[in-house]
């Protein structure tokens, strides 16, 4: 029997490298299997308090022969998050517009804002890339920007 400290190094090790069976096997490229399952997503933190927003409703469209289309409906997790807001299949070269609903996040916290709601509108030419858009939101101002 191993004494409980190897024992531990050598979990950690099989974990951090692989099982010895697998060393020198080509690495899982799981990059890609994540982007392919879930191409698009979003955050919302709260800069105001420093937290994130959750219980934002988010609404991504898609435009199509110039109108748009509703994909999908979420709210952000308890850490502000969105995930799996439209289908690898779905996601297609296209102008898309995410929607957050910031006005009814403010009431419930008894606060008014300047913008009830936020439209960020987006193309994408490449759907095999991964998309992060994450908005900085106060009551009276936010940014975004492409994340990672």
């Amino acid at each position: 029997m191993f004494p409980p400290a190897l024992s531990l190094f050598c979990l950690a090790v099989v974990f951090i490298l692989g099982h010895p069976k697998q060393m020198g096997s080509t690495p899982i490229d799981t990059t890609m299997q994540s982007n392919q399952t879930n191409p698009l997503t979003s955050h919302v933190l709260d800069q105001a308090i420093g937290r994130p927003a959750a219980g934002v409703r988010v609404l991504l469209f898609k435009q199509e022969n110039g109108q748009w289309r509703q994909i999908s409906e979420q709210l952000t997790n308890d850490d502000g998050r969105i995930g799996n807001i439209i289908s690898a299949e779905e996601f297609t070269p296209a102008i898309y517009r995410l929607n957050f609903d910031t006005l009814s996040y403010y009431q419930r916290q008894g606060q008014k804002t300047f913008y009830p709601f936020i439209d960020i509108v987006f193309e994408i030419e490449r759907p095999d890339e991964h998309y992060h858009v994450p908005i900085l939101l106060s009551a009276y101002g936010f940014s975004t920007y492409r994340g990672s």
